[in-house]
């Protein structure tokens, strides 16, 4: 059972690259909370990327598009850990193209979830209508922060996924204004919903820059996502970082998948 369990860390930024793809630089959220193993790896690895073309606005020799990055610490033979990137998921560097929040509130913390303390990430992919307005939305993945037996995991992500889709189904959204997708009257977006528990109010987003141990939950694609994007972008789906607006196949999309660059 514990081989199912990974020490992970998402950690976002942007990054800037040329129209024909090639990265010009990146900056890092709070990288001065990053421990300098971190900074060093993706230091040896941003800069590698290859992004495919893309049509940069008048006048501006760059683009800057959003980007999540997520990290895996293995444990080795001899006590020591290797940092790896799992994935990486990309906005687009035009703010216009892209489904922006107007109403997210946070869906309530299951009951039963609360009492026994279990904590969990839920991947929701919401279908946005013309009016902002959900569709319908489903649980992609959903991720633990607690070991138990394959039963009784398998019953906290029906109860986190239940939750998660029901608070979902509130929220609003601003359609894209310009771009390739603004004439689509559908649009589907990737959210991630994080359900932690907190000792301390004062504590900072798990998110953020902490490492937290997790056990990663099956994976189910969904059509309205599926059909958008890339089979890289899919295997990094849970590369987002919390409250995190995704639009499936509209960011940057790299030449080659991660490890192969």
């Amino acid at each position: 059972m514990r081989k199912q369990v990974e020490s992970s860390l998402v950690v976002k930024g942007t990054v800037d690259i040329t129209a024909d793809g090639r990265v010009l630089g990146y900056a890092l959220d709070h990288a001065d909370k990053l421990a300098p193993a971190v900074k060093q790896l993706l230091a040896r690895t941003v800069p590698q990327w290859q992004f495919e073309p893309v049509t940069l606005d008048p006048d501006t020799d760059r683009g800057r598009a959003p980007m999540s990055v997520r990290l895996v610490a293995k444990k080795l033979d001899g006590g020591d850990y290797r940092i790896e990137v799992r994935g990486a998921q990309f906005g687009s560097h035009r703010r216009d193209h892209v489904v922006r929040s107007v109403s997210m509130s946070p869906p309530r913390y299951p009951m039963p979830a609360l009492h026994a303390r279990v904590g969990g990430t839920v991947y929701v992919v919401a279908l946005v209508g013309h009016d902002g307005r959900v569709v319908e939305a489903a649980a992609e993945q959903v991720n633990l922060g607690v070991i138990a037996s394959e039963t009784e995991m398998a019953a906290w992500r029906r109860v986190f996924a239940q939750a998660a889709v029901g608070g979902a189904k509130q929220w609003t959204f601003e359609p894209p204004a310009t771009g390739p997708n603004a004439s689509a009257g559908r649009w589907a977006v990737r959210v991630p919903v994080d359900f932690v528990m907190m000792d301390d109010e004062s504590r900072p987003p798990p998110n953020e820059f902490e490492w937290r141990a997790y056990v990663p939950g099956p994976r189910m694609p969904l059509p309205w996502a599926r059909d958008a994007e890339s089979a890289e972008e899919a295997r990094s789906g849970d590369a987002l970082a919390s409250g995190t607006v995704h639009l499936p196949g509209l960011g940057l999309r790299l030449r080659a998948p991660l490890g192969a660059q």
